[in-house]
Formats: structure tokens, sequence, C-alpha cells
């Protein structure tokens, strides 16, 4: 006999308890989707404020981290000198001015004699230095006109760009009052170009303690301006007596703390860098003009002749009388002058960026020794 396999369906729900239940189970569904939905945006959004957070850590670690800079100009003295100093002491230095152009009164440049030293220029990047020349100018017309501003700005990038310099350090010195405004808008169009290429800008200002200075040339001169517009703001805190005044100190330390305490009103100081002479000067019968004189030079006069020493205001002092020579006041730079400026200064204004050293070849040896143990941090290049 034949079996007959039946067929099972299962049973048909029909009853209004079940349909619930169902349902219920549905929605319970559906919420745990979602849920496992939700956390899952949560972790990723968590994630994403970590990431955030840490890359914030990160820049403000960066920019709370110490920086001071070693800047120096070369040549900076008439003493042959100068280039053994930058070759001895390449592990400090983290910048370089090659003091190497001027501009024409059309806006283009005239290159000094010696500018562009292939094997100077070689040993420099070996040793991983900015290079960042001066263009030194005490004539202004290049600036005078929307047209020739622009023109002279054309010439520097251009100039930047075929020797692949780091930047360019102006030092446009002396001008007139009625130049504040257009110096200062050459300065920002040129800071734009320069930084559109990744290039820096530095500038070198003329020391002063408030706006007006005691002097038209430090007054045509807007710190506001200047400061937010350029990547190293150099204070020339030194030339306090210039060679045409009777004999004074170079850099009277109350002197250099006004600057100083002026600039730290307009700027961050992280990115002004103090002037430091290395020079001194030498009055015959106490009259001007002074000559430039070496620390070299001063002690050839100590050990001929034996004069007392004195301090004044951190810098020593030599007052020479000796029979049959011209008298002759000297003011000089020593290790002692270094050692105050950096331990001093740099302990009422920590956030200071560096110095910048003006006077190379025939300075005191021990100056150096003095930064290479004294300065309060690495330059963050």
């Amino acid at each position: 006999m034949k079996m007959t396999r039946l067929k099972l369906h299962p049973p048909v729900v029909d009853n209004v308890e079940t349909r619930t239940f169902f349902e219920c189970h549905c929605r319970v569904r559906r919420l745990n989707q979602e849920r496992t939905r939700y956390i899952v945006s949560l972790r990723l959004l968590a994630a994403v404020c970590l990431l955030m957070f840490l890359s914030s850590a990160a820049v403000v670690a960066q920019e709370d981290t110490p920086s001071w800079c070693i800047a120096v100009w070369y040549p900076s003295s008439d003493d042959p000198g100068g280039a053994d100093s930058v070759a001895a002491n390449l592990d400090l230095i983290d910048v370089i001015h090659p003091f190497w152009y001027t501009p024409l009164l059309d806006g283009t440049l005239a290159a000094q004699p010696g500018a562009e030293d292939a094997e100077q220029l070689a040993l420099w990047r070996e040793a991983d230095l900015k290079i960042m020349p001066s263009i030194f100018s005490s004539l202004w017309t290049m600036l005078a006109t929307d047209e020739t501003r622009a023109f002279h700005i054309g010439q520097i990038v251009d100039l930047v760009e075929r020797m692949d310099y780091d930047g360019i350090d102006i030092d446009y010195e002396g001008f007139a009052l009625s130049t504040r405004d257009n110096f200062s808008t050459f300065i920002e169009a040129l800071s734009d170009e320069l930084h559109a290429r990744g290039r820096l800008l530095s500038i070198a200002v003329h020391a002063k303690t408030d706006d007006a200075g005691s002097w038209e040339g430090a007054a045509a001169q807007d710190w506001e301006r200047l400061a937010p517009a350029v990547d190293s703001f150099t204070l020339m805190t030194y030339d306090y007596t210039s060679r045409n005044e009777p004999p004074g100190p170079i850099a009277p330390p109350d002197w250099v703390i006004d600057v100083l305490t002026y600039a730290e009103s307009v700027t961050d100081l992280s990115k002004v860098r103090m002037g430091l002479h290395f020079y001194g000067y030498s009055w015959l019968r106490g009259r001007p003009p002074a000559t430039t004189v070496t620390w070299t030079a001063a002690q050839r006069l100590i050990a001929s002749f034996a004069p007392e020493v004195i301090r004044e205001g951190e810098e020593a002092r030599i007052d020479l009388d000796v029979r049959g020579l011209p008298d002759q006041t000297i003011y000089f730079a020593d290790a002692d002058t270094i050692t105050w400026r950096v331990n001093a200064i740099n302990a009422q204004f920590p956030d200071l960026g560096g110095i910048a050293i003006w006077g190379l070849g025939g300075e005191d040896p021990a100056n150096w020794d003095v930064l290479r143990e004294d300065r309060p941090a690495a330059c963050a290049r």
C-alpha cells in the first residue's frame, strides 16, 4: 500500500496577540540596529575628536618649544678674520646674512665684490645654515611709486629664486620720515611674494624705545606694520653712541632693556633678534669721528701699555695716555659683555628669539664659548 506524505505548512497566524508579538520583535530589531549604528557613529566621532586633539596638542607643543637662533652678518667689519670666525663656528650659527647686495635708484640689484661665492655657499649649505643675504640701502627712490616698488620687489624675488636662497634680509637705514608708509607697504608686499614661494623675510630696524625714536630714520620705521609682516625682526641694539659723537658706550644695558621692552609691546618676542656687537670704537683725543677697532687690537694696546680696563655698563673701556702717542678712549666688547647680554637679557626676556651679530673678525674668541655654553635653547628652524 502506497503511503502518502503529508505536506505540512506553518500555522497561519491570525490572532491579535501573536501579531503584536511579531511587531514588537521587529521594532526591537530595528532599535538594536539603530543603536548599533549610533554607537559606531559615536566611536567614529570620538576617534576624529582624538585625532584633532592630538594634532592641536602637537601644534601647541611646537609653538611652545623654545627657540633661540644665532644669526650673523658677514662680512661685517674690515677685519679679514670674519670668514674664519664663521667657518670655526658653523655648529653654532643658525642663519647667515651675507652682506652682498644693494639696490640702484631704479630698483635693480647690484652685487658687491665677492658676492655669490660658490665655495662659501656650498660650505654654509653643507652646515645646514639658513642663507638670507642682506640688501643694504640708504636710498629710497625705488619705493616712491607703486610701479617702482613692484619692480624692486620683482628683482628681489627673482634673485632669491635664481640663487635658491632661503629668504632675504632687508637692511634699509636712515630713510626720511616721509617714506614711512611706502616702506611699510613695500615690506608687506615683499612678504606676500616671498611667503607665497615658501621663502623667508627678515628685517633689521633701528633701535628705539618708542614709536618716534630719537631721530628721523628710526621714526620712519613703523614697527606695528613691519613686525607682523616678517619672519625675523632684528633690533640693531648697538651704536647707542655712534662714531660721530664724543666717546660713550656702544650698547648700555639700560638702553638695551628699554628697546626690548618697547619691542615686546609691539610684537611677539619670539621673532625678535637682539643685535649683538663684537666690535669697538676708538676716539683720538676724545673727539669724533671714532674709528672701528677689534678686541684683538685693544688687547695689543693692553699688553703693550697696561692701561686699566674699566667696566662701564658691562662694556670694557680703556683710556690710553702714553707719552708720544695721542690720547685714546676705546670701548669694546669682550666675553664678559657677551655673558651679560646673553644671561641677564634672557632672564628678563625669556621669549626672545635670539641674537644677530655684527662685527665678525678680530673678536674675543671666548665670545663663542659663552654662546655655546649659555644659549638658552636651540634654534627651531
